[in-house]
């Protein structure tokens, strides 16, 4: 009988045992993916970063075939929510099977403010649907859309030609003012004195159809998030200058340190699509544009100046223009690589059509 206890008792000695070795080294449970369709629900950009955070799919359809960014469009999400998505990589020009793409979505049922945010961060406005129709075709149908001021830039941008990968419906930085047609006075433009390549739209006086002077006020070419603001530029002495220019003229390009401090005091603002635009040269950064600020398209950043140059080195305010440069998030400034002609019609859809008076250089 003894013999029988003990031998109960091994056994479930043990069973134990191997239980408690099973349980040890079992396979973790797989914690189930967030929707993130069902995140959307909530019109939350935190709750949707927290879902995209914690795996949620994001290139997937609805029942309906649409991508989160098109279900965010009709949900009436509001430009940070689609922010959100696009910083997470969601694909502007996905088309659904009738064709609607989610710039479509906005201008036929959305909001001025998602039509203009979707145009900033480079949807194309001259695809169709299935029936033909550009997203300006559709928004003819929606009051809100139609009598804003996003619709005589939407018809312009509709009617093409369209660069993929780059912005529209920006404004531009000065009030009033136009492109300056000059070669010298746009990217790409040699810059002999210091063996590089000019990167920005220059906006002096006498070329752009407004009066540009000392202190001339300067405008965000569009709603986004301030990333520097250069409130405690100190100006290079006339020695530090010419040792700025003696260190490009050694090198077959201007090293990015030399051409950074070259541009004096600085804003660059992040817009919609990853798009970053620099304000170089500036005299004062407005208040209240600082690290972190979100600024609104038209609003002041800055005012005109002649930082980072000989003038400004030799103590004068002679020779005071804006410089604006308008990068991509992979690194390349617009007009790299390209002819003025070039640019000129790619600054015709980043800045309107109205924006260019006829070329002339």
């Amino acid at each position: 009988m003894r013999a029988l206890i003990a031998l109960v008792v091994v056994l479930l000695l043990a069973g134990a045992g191997v239980f408690a070795y099973l349980s040890l080294n079992a396979a973790p449970k797989e914690t189930p993916r967030p929707d993130l369709f069902v995140a959307l629900e909530s019109r939350d950009p935190v709750a949707v970063a927290a879902a995209l955070e914690g795996g949620a799919e994001l290139h997937v359809r609805n029942a309906a075939g649409l991508t989160p960014l098109m279900a965010a469009v009709g949900a009436g999400a509001e430009p940070a929510l689609l922010e959100t998505l696009l910083a997470a990589g969601a694909a502007l020009d996905e088309q659904a099977a009738s064709g609607t793409t989610a710039l479509m979505l906005a201008a036929s049922s959305g909001t001025p403010a998602q039509v203009v945010h979707l145009l900033n961060a480079g949807a194309d406005p001259t695809l169709t649907d299935l029936e033909g129709r550009t997203a300006a075709d559709l928004a003819r149908g929606n009051p809100q859309v139609r009598t804003s001021g996003a619709f005589p830039r939407l018809l312009e941008a509709a009617a093409g030609p369209f660069v993929k990968g780059w912005p529209t419906g920006y404004v531009v930085p000065v009030e009033g003012a136009t492109i300056s047609s000059r070669r010298s006075h746009l990217p790409g433009a040699p810059r002999a004195y210091r063996n590089g390549t000019h990167e920005g739209f220059d906006f002096y006086s006498g070329t752009v159809s407004v009066p540009i002077e000392y202190g001339t006020p300067i405008n965000a070419v569009a709603d986004g998030v301030v990333v520097r603001a250069d409130h405690g530029y100190v100006e290079h002495t006339l020695e530090e200058y010419e040792a700025l220019i003696a260190q490009a003229a050694r090198a077959l390009d201007t090293p990015p340190e030399v051409l950074d401090a070259l541009r004096g005091r600085q804003v660059w603002i992040r817009h919609a699509g990853g798009f970053v635009t620099r304000y170089a040269h500036l005299a004062a950064v407005a208040e209240g544009v600082v690290e972190g600020a979100t600024v609104r398209q038209g609003d002041i950043v800055g005012t005109t100046g002649n930082s980072g140059t000989l003038e400004a080195a030799q103590g004068t305010q002679d020779d005071p223009h804006p410089h604006v440069e308008v990068w991509r998030a992979d690194g390349v400034f617009l007009g790299a690589g390209m002819e003025p002609e070039q640019i000129w019609q790619l600054a015709g859809q980043v800045f309107g059509q109205a924006a260019l008076p006829p070329y002339h250089d």
